[in-house]
């Protein structure tokens, strides 16, 4: 019997290629649309996997819960262009049963909607670099704060960092810390080389797992006592 798939991607030219990959396994396409509220339910098993097939959409958690919310049971696979963390995380929050970047040949992609359509998670490998680069850090050796104060960071710093765990963009942050955004990605620039990070997603990684500002809510009140 063939794993029932229902394909949403918002581009035509993509779904139909999706379609043609997704069925030339043991998958069945039995509905397809570009959003989520086009797709024919009704014609759905319980447990079918529903491919969201994202793109540069922000709102791939949103569609995960669009569709739980229509079938609890359904399995939701979140197909993105580009690795983001925070949307990784998001998307895990939202009970996804995977989270794939498309940069791979048709065969894992085919292996990896197997394996999540028999509950397996399926996360992308780029998560794998980014747990490697934080486990340069002596966890068992240090504190939380004495990692923090070994930084050596900036009051400032402190506050760009806080808001790269809420995940905010450049021209937030300097809204939110009245500076300009030439600013913002110079004090960006000076957290990534203090931290021995690659980038902004790994330096809100850095500071989460460290308690500083772990939420948009707790984020905010801080920086406005700041300023």
């Amino acid at each position: 019997m063939t794993q029932p798939v229902v394909l949403i991607s918002p581009n035509a030219i993509a779904r139909e290629g999706l379609s043609r990959i997704i069925a030339s396994a043991d998958f069945t396409i039995v509905s397809s649309a570009p959003d989520v509220s086009e797709i024919d339910w009704e014609s759905c098993e319980d447990e079918v996997l529903a491919v969201l097939d994202s793109g540069h959409n922000p709102q791939q958690a949103g569609m995960i819960s669009e569709v739980l919310t229509i079938n609890p049971r359904a399995r939701c696979v979140v197909l993105v262009d580009e690795f983001d963390y925070d949307g990784m995380v998001q998307c895990f929050e939202q009970n996804a049963q995977g989270y794939i970047v498309k940069d791979m040949p048709c065969s894992p992609l085919i292996t990896s909607l197997q394996l999540a359509s028999l509950g397996e998670k399926i996360v992308p490998s780029s998560l794998i670099e980014v747990v490697l680069r934080q486990s340069t850090y002596p966890l068992s050796a240090q504190t939380d704060s004495q990692q923090i104060d070994r930084a050596n960071l900036s009051q400032r710093e402190m506050d760009v960092l806080c808001c790269l765990t809420a995940g905010y963009p450049n021209k937030l942050i300097a809204r939110q810390l009245d500076v300009s955004e030439a600013t913002v990605k110079v004090h960006v620039k000076a957290i990534l080389r203090k931290l021995k990070v690659g980038n902004r997603t790994q330096a809100a990684m850095w500071g989460t797992s460290r308690g500083i500002c772990a939420n948009p809510a707790s984020a905010q009140p801080q920086m406005q006592m700041l300023n």
